[in-house]
């Protein structure tokens, strides 16, 4: 009797297991990619690329062909040294404080601060070659807006420019120097500043990144589900402040992860053989998918399916699904599932949008979702969306969710 009993805790283990998401590994996946020594997943001391081979190992142990990558080469705009700004004699914090644009070239010297504000926006006639120009909107009611920043910037040789940010600092990369330029939160900005004094250490760099694709054969192998998720992030601010990348995006990576784990099982075989990607260089301009699309390793048009994964962290309010309004049928099964596993507390959709790797995808005629979490944390693109404090909130109904729509896709 108790060898009956304990074969049969076991089968329901393994039933268990088969069927749920395993957030344990989860969390380890965005921990990892998290830490320190991938340097945000960034382009300094080649942190991308660190990345890269955790998960091609991660990829070893699920796939059911041997998982390659596919490398390509793109000039970034990197700060791998020093990074300082004094203004007034106070030192502000990188990340916390400010950030620098990410166009920004090297910068080190003192220069006179020089105000445009609105008083004087439309009267300006200082030499402004030997100074920052700190624009302050406040109070302008769109007299100093983008476009006059731009055309002043045209119009003007200045030392540099300083931006007044009202309530975060967004950050993001670049491809190209132009002009020092930094972006300060207001409440840590000197009152009355006068004079900064800057050190900022920039490199303009050809870097060579790897997207990377593993597989798991289908009941129909020539048929394909793609999943995918890059792994890439902004990297580090100077040799000091790091960008994590935990819901933008470790999350997705996990979720990916999962997915391949589970349908890796045998009594999780998938309909169609599905193929997953972990893209490089996302946030450079979704070029790792950009690429792929040039250079597929698959047929696209045998592509039943795409579905592209981002920011997976939270989901308090539901998920996101862009292309939502474009494949009605298919948002159709997803509403479905949902309500009969009363998962999430809403799934909204959007129209097509070149905001993630699905885009290039979708104009070549795949049909393709774009699913990312919302509500919670707000933390993106800054220092604070680090992995630790990243608190996966529906991540096993997303997870549910996914895995289901798969297994009934046609």
């Amino acid at each position: 009797m108790k060898i009956k009993i304990s074969f049969s805790v076991f089968f329901v283990f393994l039933f268990f297991v088969a069927q749920s998401q395993d957030l344990k590994s989860a969390r380890y996946c965005v921990n990892e990619l998290t830490s320190k020594k991938y340097k945000g997943r960034g382009y300094v001391k080649d942190g991308s690329n660190r990345a890269a081979s955790f998960l091609f190992n991660e990829f070893l142990k699920y796939s059911t062909a041997k998982p390659y990558f596919q490398s390509f080469s793109f000039p970034v705009n990197t700060f791998p040294g020093k990074m300082k700004v004094v203004i007034n004699g106070n030192k502000l914090v990188p990340g916390k404080d400010y950030i620098i644009g990410t166009a920004c070239p090297a910068s080190n010297g003192e220069f006179k601060i020089f105000k445009i504000d609105r008083n004087n926006y439309n009267d300006i006639t200082t030499d402004l070659r030997n100074c920052f120009v700190l624009f302050d909107t406040l109070g302008c009611n769109g007299a100093i807006d983008k476009e006059y920043i731009k055309r002043f910037q045209l119009a003007n040789t200045t030392a540099g420019y300083i931006n007044i940010e009202e309530k975060k600092l967004t950050w993001s990369v670049n491809s190209v120097q132009k002009f020092p330029s930094i972006y300060i939160l207001r409440n840590a900005l000197p009152s009355q500043a006068s004079k900064i004094k800057i050190q900022v250490d920039a490199k303009l760099i050809t870097y060579t990144a790897k997207n990377i694709v593993g597989v798991i054969e289908g009941h129909q192998p020539d048929s394909f589900i793609f999943i995918t998720a890059h792994y890439d992030h902004l990297g580090m601010m100077g040799n000091k402040t790091m960008f994590p990348g935990g819901n933008d995006n470790a999350s997705g990576t996990s979720m990916l992860l999962n997915l391949m784990q589970y349908f890796s099982l045998p009594n999780n075989k998938p309909p169609y053989t599905v193929v997953f990607i972990s893209f490089a260089a996302e946030e450079a301009g979704l070029l790792g998918s950009e690429y792929y699309v040039n250079h597929p390793t698959k047929d696209l048009k045998k592509i039943k399916f795409l579905l592209n994964l981002d920011l997976m962290g939270t989901g308090d309010d539901g998920i996101m699904v862009v292309n939502g309004s474009v494949y009605e049928k298919e948002f159709s099964e997803l509403e479905k599932i949902n309500a009969d596993q009363h998962l999430l507390k809403t799934i909204g959709k959007r129209g097509k949008a070149q905001n993630s790797d699905h885009y290039y995808f979708t104009e070549k005629g795949v049909p393709s979702f774009f699913l990312y979490t919302t509500g919670g944390r707000t933390a993106y693109h800054d220092i604070y969306d680090d992995g630790p404090g990243l608190p996966l909130t529906k991540f096993k109904e997303v997870f549910t969710l996914i895995r289901m729509f798969i297994k009934q896709i046609d």
